[in-house]
């Protein structure tokens, strides 16, 4: 049985860090790819079709695959998925949004706004509210062929929490953005248990400040806090109990893997 790495990369989740490893290790062997807009979807079968065209390779990487992983009698595909805290996911999306200037609502809203206006914008806009609430949930709580189930609440939008955590727990490949280099150390002896000789080098996350890579996770998180004016800092936060609660589910998974 051929093993391949399939790393489900979410935005803004060190996804690109994790790639720059798999380039490292696999070189040629590690193929990136995406459809043609942001909103594309690339389902279980046609993932299965890239996967078998590219018989050499050994990962596999993109933003618009979703979670199950494709069945197959010719392969066995090993999930990767990183999860982050939903408030610091956020402030990285404005951040980078912010600099970006990419020509997009959300880039054009963020370089004029405040984080805390912005953030009060997005839960108001039809739109823009799926980049501020639950969005973790919503990429991870796929079914074979189909998107997340949802539903839209003033404010906030609903997602399939309960596919969510059934999802991550065929996760053994499971990480987070803000415990990354133990996370992804955990990889090591994982793969070689499939045959696959994986290094996770000095494994740090890019795209992160520098000065937020020394602080406490509470830290930070309390920093984005005192950015939110008024009410939008309960707001957020109850807009991302879904984000949450995976999150902590994942911390909890790991923590019960590690004690076996």
């Amino acid at each position: 049985m051929r093993h391949v790495i399939c790393h489900y990369h979410i935005y803004k989740n060190s996804g690109t860090s994790f790639d720059e490893i798999l380039r490292h290790n696999f070189g040629d062997g590690h193929v990136c790819f995406d459809g043609p807009f942001p909103y594309f979807a690339i389902h279980q079968k046609e993932f299965a079709k890239i996967i078998m065209r590219h018989r050499n390779a050994v990962a596999f990487s993109s933003h618009q695959v979703f979670l199950p992983v494709p069945a197959s009698l010719d392969f066995n595909a090993l999930p990767v998925v990183f999860v982050r805290n939903p408030l610091l996911r956020i402030y990285s999306i404005y951040r980078y949004k912010r600099s970006e200037n990419d020509g997009t609502l959300t880039s054009t809203n963020a370089a004029r706004m405040g984080f805390s206006e912005w953030c009060a914008h997005c839960l108001d806009h039809p739109q823009e509210i799926v980049h501020v609430s639950n969005a973790q949930v919503r990429a991870l709580g796929c079914r074979f062929g189909e998107p997340s189930l949802s539903r839209r609440h003033k404010g906030w939008m609903e997602y399939d929490l309960g596919q969510a955590l059934r999802n991550i727990r065929t996760v053994e490949l499971l990480a987070r953005t803000e415990h990354f280099a133990e996370d992804v150390g955990r990889f090591t002896a994982i793969l070689a248990r499939h045959g696959i000789e994986f290094d996770p080098g000095d494994a740090a996350p890019q795209n992160v400040t520098v000065s937020d890579l020394g602080k406490p996770v509470q830290e930070r998180i309390d920093q984005v806090m005192q950015e939110l004016d008024g009410d939008v800092g309960k707001r957020i936060v109850e807009a991302n109990a879904q984000d949450s609660a995976l999150y902590q589910a994942v911390a909890d998974l790991l923590q019960a893997r590690a004690g076996k």
